[in-house]
């Protein structure tokens, strides 16, 4: 009397792991991430190694969107903007996101740990079928134990998952036993996928050692220019490098009226033009000096506050046109330091100026 239940239970327990097995893997889309100078960087550590969360609290909505896409697309965009240098790599994955995608969770090895290749990382990370089961982030890092048994060297270890739902003394004892193992040679750095506060102890907990491991939010590292510094702070280090100044000369005239310092249109199109050529030498440039001059009509204090005026109001365009505000230094002068005679009109006309010098590193001989 049970057989036609028992076999409509079959039916339907079949249908769904054929479903499961069947799923269309999501394709991870990488931000287009500046790449990072080489010559800028040196490898601080010889490997790295993504443990990516595929339980089933990522299928849940975060932004709009599940966070197993926004977390895969995070992980697209770290893999585009790691350097060619020679890394050892690894991806993990924990929760059901290959196989059958049924049961209870586990951790796969997709990638290494083997020499870094970006094209092979990206290839194991699209092969993510998709996110159930449980979240066994202990697990995960005891892959990544195993996983550098055998390493000597520096290791970087990334958790990017949304850490609900995890056995806190699990994935502290599985902390424990990779730093024991390794000490301070390996760094951990969580990246959080959406705004749950529920697994902010345990990201504390794994991110214990100050100055080496980091926490961060994953829609704070979105951008293409986050990632890139994302990616320079785990796994390089600056060169250290000495500036090399360009300086740019634009007439007073050029940029504002007289005896103003709101820039004209013509002024605009000028700066325009020079934050293009300065956001195009990238992260090799570290320090811009912004000098307002003028001519000697008017007092000497008049003519000074005009000059910080008037540098200030190219900082703020430049600024706007997307150069970090950090790295640009304003003054003023005034009156002194003429580069002509102001006996004359002419004279005077070149001494209304602003010089911008942009400082771009090189290594230090």
């Amino acid at each position: 009397m049970y057989r036609q239940p028992l076999l409509g239970f079959i039916m339907i327990f079949s249908l769904g792991v054929l479903a499961a097995c069947s799923s269309t893997p999501y394709t991870p889309a990488a931000t287009q991430v500046a790449p990072l100078d080489v010559n800028a960087y040196t490898p601080k550590v010889d490997s790295f190694i993504v443990l990516l969360d595929t339980s089933g609290s990522m299928k849940e909505e975060s932004g709009g969107r599940p966070k197993i896409q926004s977390a895969e697309d995070l992980v697209a965009s770290f893999n585009s903007a790691v350097p060619p240098v020679d890394f050892k790599a690894g991806l993990v994955i924990f929760g059901r996101g290959a196989g059958t995608c049924m049961g209870y969770g586990a951790a796969d090895d997709l990638y290494g740990l083997t020499a870094y290749q970006s094209a092979d990382f990206a290839r194991a990370l699209g092969s993510i079928e998709c996110a159930a089961s449980t979240t066994p982030i202990a697990d995960a890092i005891g892959n990544a134990t195993a996983m550098l048994a055998e390493e000597k060297g520096s290791s970087a270890v990334i958790i990017v998952s949304d850490f609900k739902w995890s056995d806190p003394d699990a994935v502290t004892a599985a902390v424990a036993e990779l730093k024991a193992q390794h000490g301070d040679k390996v760094c951990l750095h969580t990246v959080k996928v959406g705004s749950d506060p529920m697994g902010d102890a345990l990201i504390a907990g794994i991110t214990a050692v100050a100055g080496c491991d980091s926490a961060v939010a994953a829609g704070d590292i979105a951008s293409g220019a986050a990632m890139s510094t994302y990616v320079a702070d785990t796994l390089m280090a600056p060169v250290e490098r000495e500036l090399q100044y360009e300086k740019h000369t634009v007439s007073a005239v050029t940029l504002f009226d007289f005896d103003r310092s709101v820039l004209k249109d013509q002024g605009k199109a000028e700066l325009r033009n020079l934050g293009a050529e300065i956001r195009a030498k990238g992260m090799s440039v570290g320090d811009i000096n912004v000098t307002g001059y003028t001519d000697s009509v008017g007092s000497d204090a008049y003519n000074q506050a005009l000059s910080v005026r008037r540098a200030a109001a190219v900082k703020a365009f430049l600024v706007s046109e997307g150069i970090d505000a950090g790295i640009i230094d304003v003054m003023g002068k005034g009156e002194s330091d003429p580069v002509a005679s102001n006996d004359t009109a002419a004279g005077r006309a070149e001494n209304r100026r602003v010089e911008i010098e942009v400082g771009t590193s090189r290594p230090m001989q």
